[in-house]
């Protein structure tokens, strides 16, 4: 099987420029145990290579998949940068299963611009 990259349709507004993940027939999301407590501020390159991992004591088995991403950090209240960070990816389906907190299945591939938002 092969790990590819869905575009979304165009017609989705909210998902215009997005990509998910997808290995074999199953859609694979982030989530912020496995990537540093967030998945908000990740941008996934286009034509990102993933090598897949069994992991038999993660929820019960699953396979992962393991690649790097670009992640947007806020420094303080006027400046961000970016870093490059491990990415792991999990079965869409054994989501919500290790607390609360962000999960994202949609990523963007770069960065058009950032909302600043005042008080």
């Amino acid at each position: 099987m092969e790990v590819r990259q869905t575009i979304a349709n165009a017609k989705v507004k909210d998902d215009i420029g997005k990509i998910a993940i997808e290995y074999g027939p199953i859609v694979y999301c982030a989530e912020f145990v496995d990537n540093n407590g967030h998945t908000s501020n990740l941008i996934v390159p286009e034509k990102q290579q993933f090598q897949t991992s069994f992991q038999p004591n993660l929820l019960n088995g699953v396979m992962t998949l393991k690649g790097t991403a670009n992640a947007i950090n806020i420094l303080d209240d006027s400046s961000v940068n970016t870093t490059t960070q491990p990415l792991v990816l999990i079965p869409y389906y054994a989501r919500s299963n290790r607390g609360q907190g962000e999960m994202r299945v949609w990523f963007p591939t770069k960065i058009k611009n950032l909302e600043i938002l005042t008080e």
